[in-house]
């Protein structure tokens, strides 16, 4: 499914929303959590940002948890990242997030009576859509992935995606 930019209220950022009307629910996120999101994005540069969210449920995400353990270059993962071609020889290209910290995070979540909803990263290359390894290495078809690119830092584009089937849907942020 294409995406439209739409321009946000915020001068910040563009929301990634789909030009037809959307098969999914839409999600709704405070103005906030999106600048916060933005925010964590561009200050990683030049690296990759990445974490979970948790929210009150999968439409309302109310919190970032950025995460900073990357497995992505062990013996275990390495040769996967690399197999989807040249691209991915970059070492600082994906991501794996160590079981540990997660563990740590959804105790966190918890304690904060929130429920896993999904995870962001950045693109600091491409747009805010999902790769074929963002789909291939997706664990959970109910978790949302929130990607935001800042290939163009001074325009980030956020895109919120339901990941599953080897495919994706474009799911619609309302901004409130």
């Amino acid at each position: 499914m294409s995406a439209k930019i739409q321009k946000s209220t915020s001068p910040i950022y563009k929301l990634a929303n789909p030009q037809a009307p959307p098969a999914f629910p839409k999600i709704f996120m405070k103005t906030r959590l999106l600048e916060e999101l933005v925010r964590l994005c561009l200050e990683a540069l030049p690296h990759k940002a990445f974490g979970l969210v948790g929210g009150e449920d999968h439409y309302h995400p109310t919190s970032l948890y950025p995460c900073s353990t990357n497995l992505r270059n062990t013996p275990e993962w390495k040769p996967v990242f690399e197999s989807y071609g040249e691209f991915y020889q970059d070492p600082d290209l994906g991501f794996v997030i160590s079981t540990p910290e997660v563990k740590t995070v959804l105790e966190t979540m918890d304690a904060r009576r929130e429920s896993f909803v999904g995870v962001f990263h950045s693109h600091r290359y491409l747009c805010a859509q999902p790769t074929e390894i963002d789909v291939a290495l997706s664990s959970d078809p109910d978790l949302f992935s929130y990607i935001v690119s800042v290939a163009n830092p001074a325009e980030p584009e956020i895109g919120v995606f339901r990941l599953s089937g080897g495919g994706y849907q474009t799911i619609t942020i309302v901004e409130c």
